[in-house]
């Protein structure tokens, strides 16, 4: 990797409830998950921390589904102008590593950490230091994924949360991202899912693999098919854009 680009894909674990559990500490081990706080209890989860997670309760899923599951989860309303804050918060500890950054979302930001990386002996050395200042100085844990390229940066955060370090090389992908569900790749939808699961497309090495490229072009149209059939061989020419 350190011949070509050292991409990171920086991802927030659970962003709006670890804003809301490092602003209230004694929630930190309780199930707690973010959602408007209404009396019939539909509102939809927005956010849910990793305990309430390992219950079985997701983001979109309703609070009184998820009360079925734990009556006991903690629901705290969402405060946006706090996350905006938090999230200038991080974004600025980033630039102290390099301006080589393009933020993704409110709670991801994609580095190109390749002249950085030079200054250390390993870019895993400088992941584990940026995790271990999130999670530890402002309580705000998050996955990192690191590539070549920012697809792959981009899958690499989404392997392990929380708490995750994980580098997928080019080389490597028939191991990594080619036996994965084809709606578990980043572009992906579920109406594009359904699409490639119509034409047999089940797996990403089904669609690398897939022999009829005009047919996909078809069913995709020509700009998602082209850049879809390219990540899933691992390419991505995209620049990290600070201008973005």
């Amino acid at each position: 990797m350190q011949k070509g680009r050292i991409i990171f894909h920086i991802d927030m674990n659970a962003f709006f409830a670890s804003c809301e559990i490092k602003r209230r500490p004694e929630l930190k081990n309780k199930a707690v998950v973010v959602a408007r706080n209404d009396e019939q209890r539909r509102a939809i989860i927005l956010s849910p921390n990793y305990i309430a997670r390992d219950k079985g309760i997701k983001t979109t899923m309703s609070v009184k589904e998820a009360m079925k599951i734990d009556p006991y989860i903690v629901v705290v309303e969402p405060d946006h102008a706090y996350y905006e804050e938090i999230s200038r918060i991080f974004m600025k500890f980033l630039y102290l590593i390099t301006d080589q950054i393009e933020q993704g979302s409110i709670d991801e930001a994609y580095l190109d950490v390749t002249e950085t990386s030079k200054k250390v002996e390993d870019p895993i050395m400088l992941a584990k230091y940026i995790q271990t200042t999130l999670n530890e100085k402002f309580d705000l844990p998050c996955s990192i994924g690191i590539g070549p390229n920012k697809f792959l940066a981009k899958m690499a955060s989404n392997y392990k949360k929380p708490l995750g370090i994980t580098i997928f090389r080019k080389r490597e992908i028939d191991k990594t991202i080619w036996p994965l569900d084809i709606g578990k790749m980043y572009g992906v939808g579920p109406k594009t899912k359904a699409k490639l699961n119509s034409i047999g497309i089940n797996t990403i090495k089904d669609l690398a693999k897939y022999p009829d490229y005009n047919r996909l072009k078809t069913v995709l149209g020509p700009s998602s098919a082209d850049t879809l059939y390219n990540w899933a061989w691992g390419n991505d020419d995209s620049k990290v854009d600070p201008n973005r």
